[in-house]
């Protein structure tokens, strides 16, 4: 094992490693590749999650610039080369259910779910472009150090901003969805499912022999802020996605390393991090985990566990191909079983209407794209104590991770700036190196 005095050597060796090959102009696409992806990556959450059309556009516009970028690069590298990756395949298969949909007319709204299809293809070219750009250590790291960054700077500001809260996103922007803002997001649960994706970067290289002692103090440091806001966004979803996260973490470490003490060490921190949040906010995170005890009364589990039973309902009146990518606020309505004065605009659980929009056939597919991300990215993870490439993948498996336990209670794909960021780390996760 190499000395700590070498590590810096170490790392600027890793720099070194993409400039040491190709011609300059190859390296500058190289390099503004990595930065168009970054940025695009970092526009969604600041633009309210991109839910909105324009900002809907601005990803869609982004993607398209970013496949531009990669083909110039192609090109002025004399060739037109593709690494594959193993969820390429369901992907595909996804995408062509969605024409058959469109095609056939095997949708309750022919335009919505072109509209949603267009999305679902920008972030088919943002998991292409990371796939294939994401794949040098001095790219993986860039990537890994922005974000760990980015996602420091956006929960100092979602902390800021509720200590001094007037009533105004970014203190200027009205809300007009009167839902429980929460940094950038209208909704704290998408912030809380922005911040699992982003928190294992840092706390992974915490935990990395690779960096310097005073690196890894930085870096839990950044990973405890960002936790924080978790927790103070009183999400319980995310929460309990965060929980679930820890434990994964845990056991890979237990059972690749079988080192009680790294388990034991893991526990402390726990327990420090507790401590914390109530020296931080003793009443509000309490009271919000104590609804747990009742989660089908006062958590409001009961609500949304009443629109996935109607949603199954729906689901058996088209079982195979679905009603149409995108169409769930249309359809819903016809087979709601309650009153409300609410719009339901969404399932609550990102599986079930994954279910209703594209049939047992897209549901397949997307368990397939699961499976399928696991087996390939565990594999990649065996010197992830050394090697930034594989703590790149173990971060992106327990970022992936958190978001498919949040999506048992809340819809953080239906979100673009999320659902961007999910496929752009299921991407570094299971690419070729």
């Amino acid at each position: 094992m190499s000395s700590p005095t070498a590590r810096p050597y170490l790392i600027a060796a890793d720099y070194r490693e993409g400039f040491e090959t190709g011609s300059h102009v190859v390296r500058v696409l190289d390099g503004l590749l990595v930065a168009a992806l970054c940025l695009l990556l970092a526009f969604g959450p600041l633009a309210f999650g991109a839910v909105q059309e324009w900002a809907i556009c601005t990803v869609e516009v982004g993607a398209v610039v970013c496949v531009v970028l990669w083909v110039v690069r192609e090109l002025a590298c004399g060739r037109l080369e593709v690494h594959r990756n193993a969820l390429f395949l369901p992907i595909g298969l996804f995408a062509a259910l969605v024409c058959v949909q469109l095609l056939t007319g095997h949708t309750a709204y022919w335009y919505v779910t072109w509209q949603s299809g267009l999305l679902w293809a920008a972030y088919g070219m943002i998991f292409f472009i990371a796939a294939q750009c994401l794949r040098r250590t001095v790219w993986i790291t860039t990537f890994a150090l922005f974000f760990i960054g980015f996602g420091f700077l956006v929960a100092l500001f979602a902390m800021v901003q509720q200590f001094t809260w007037n009533g105004y996103l970014y203190w200027v922007v009205p809300n007009r969805y009167g839902g429980m803002v929460y940094g950038p997001y209208v909704n704290h649960s998408h912030y809380a499912g922005l911040m699992e994706m982003l928190v294992p970067i840092p706390l992974v290289f915490a935990m990395m022999n690779r960096w310097p002692r005073s690196l890894r103090v930085l870096f839990a440091f950044v990973a405890l802020l960002m936790a924080s806001t978790i927790f103070l966004s009183r999400s319980l979803g995310g929460m309990v996605a965060f929980a679930a996260q820890m434990v994964l973490l845990a056991i890979i470490v237990g059972l690749r390393e079988r080192s009680r003490r790294q388990v034991l060490l893991m526990l402390l921190v726990a327990v420090l991090f507790a401590v914390w949040l109530v020296m931080l906010s003793s009443g509000g995170i309490s009271e919000r985990i104590a609804l747990l005890h009742d989660p089908l009364g006062q958590a409001g589990a009961g609500d949304r566990l009443a629109i996935v039973k109607d949603s199954l309902k729906v689901l058996r009146s088209r079982p195979v191909l679905g009603w149409g990518l995108g169409t769930f606020p249309e359809v819903y309505p016809s087979f709601r079983s309650f009153y409300t004065n609410y719009f339901v605009n969404e399932a609550h659980n990102d599986y079930v209407q994954m279910a209703v929009e594209t049939g047992l056939v897209g549901f397949a597919i997307g368990c397939w794209f699961i499976a399928l991300f696991f087996r390939n990215g565990l594999r990649r993870i065996e010197h992830w104590r050394t090697d930034i490439r594989s703590g790149a993948t173990l971060a992106g498996i327990i970022g992936v991770s958190g978001i498919l336990v949040h999506s048992l209670s809340d819809f953080n794909l239906q979100i673009p700036a999320n659902a961007a960021l999910f496929f752009a780390l299921a991407a570094l996760a299971t690419g070729s190196f």
